[in-house]
């Protein structure tokens, strides 16, 4: 008899409790957001990568263009709300190094660009520099505006007999918001 008693109980506080009403018409104001972790541009440099630029600058230089054709899309345009690139850099070369990114449109006009210095390492030990950067607000629509990214790193001498390797990983995660379901 008492597990009857409780059942009836649970019932009735069912059955009369108070429910809020649902506004099926707040349908329209639900956004869904998420994130996308992607690789973006990957390598590992030696001395012989790197060439003599055709103007003397007193610098060796690797040049390289990667095709991001997604970022132009309708899709990214209209739900990417912001990104984060994050660079991670070994190098154990014994002189400085420059990281320029350069974001281009299909018209090859630049329009967004990344740039930061790579840590000298003095005695050929890996020395990792770390550099993320969040791009959101005006500088989000200038990024979305291209699809091909072209990665120059410069390495500050003209000894091409200097020892030493660079390995850059780096990635990107897109914050997405979906408003229209």
């Amino acid at each position: 008899m008492p597990k009857q008693f409780i059942v009836i109980i649970a019932l009735s506080i069912c059955l009369f409790s108070c429910v809020k009403e649902t506004d099926f018409n707040q349908a329209d104001a639900i956004v869904l957001t998420h994130e996308v972790e992607a690789n973006f541009i990957y390598f590992t440099l030696q001395i012989d990568d790197f060439e003599a630029p055709t103007v003397p600058t007193g610098s060796l230089t690797v040049i390289d263009t990667t095709e991001i054709r997604f970022l132009d899309d309708d899709f990214a345009v209209d739900n990417i709300v912001s990104a984060e690139f994050f660079f991670r850099v070994s190098n154990t070369f014994p002189v400085g190094l420059d990281a320029n990114f350069t974001f281009l449109s299909e018209e090859n006009e630049p329009f967004y660009e990344i740039n930061f210095p790579i840590e000298i390492s003095e005695d050929g030990t890996p020395v990792i520099t770390e550099f993320s950067q969040l791009i959101s607000g005006e500088d989000l629509d200038l990024l979305t505006l291209n699809d091909k990214v072209v990665a120059t790193l410069v390495i500050n001498t003209t000894d091409e007999t200097l020892e030493g390797e660079l390995n850059l990983q780096s990635k990107t995660t897109y914050f997405l918001e979906y408003s229209e379901l």
